[in-house]
């Protein structure tokens, strides 16, 4: 399993990071490209969301511009093409993301755990559609041990097999029960 360590600090160790802030805001932009200067081969994702912008049409310019104006992310996390209230994306949104990624990783954040469970396939066939290539599960705040808690997950990883990747987001004490419940690629792990 390939680990991503969620953080906002750079890493002589990491081969993997997501920059975010805790409520996976946008990180400061300066670390993609410090963190690319210090270990090159790693990878490096970052979130584009900005939770403190209210205008749809300020989301959307400044989600396109973060996106254009980052050249060291080998990918990048969204949540802010949910609409009403997690029921639903901006499909328009998602195109014009997609388009702006092109070859890069699209990954949709954290906010998919707020999706109603019975609307998990129908969105993520839409993510497929506009070559989304992952979306994180955040399960920091369930019991691992627990199948019935993980049951939505696991009928999400049936449902869109190999077709979009289902990424675990997990504090690095619940690494090894998620192993032994549901096996995964990639798990991002906040430590």
């Amino acid at each position: 399993m390939k680990h991503i360590y969620l953080t906002h600090a750079l890493s002589m160790e990491a081969d993997a990071v997501l920059f975010a802030y805790p409520d996976f805001n946008t990180p400061n932009l300066t670390l993609p490209a410090m963190q690319h200067a210090l270990t090159p081969a790693g990878e490096i994702y970052i979130t584009i969301n900005n939770f403190h912008e209210t205008n749809g049409f300020m989301i959307e310019n400044t989600l396109i511009e973060t996106i254009r104006g980052e050249t060291a992310a080998d990918g990048f996390i969204v949540d802010q093409i949910f609409t009403r209230d997690f029921h639903d994306v901006d499909t328009a949104l998602l195109e014009t993301l997609s388009n702006e990624i092109r070859n890069k990783h699209f990954i949709i954040g954290p906010s998919f755990t707020k999706v109603p469970y019975f609307l998990h396939s129908r969105l993520a066939e839409i993510f497929i559609n506009h070559d989304v290539s992952g979306v994180i599960y955040d399960l920091r705040e369930i019991d691992i041990r627990n199948f019935k808690e993980l049951q939505p997950l696991a009928k999400l990883k049936m449902h869109v097999k190999k077709r979009l990747s289902i990424i675990p987001l997990v504090r690095t004490e619940q690494l090894e029960d998620l192993k032994k419940s549901i096996p995964f690629d990639v798990a991002v792990i906040d430590k």
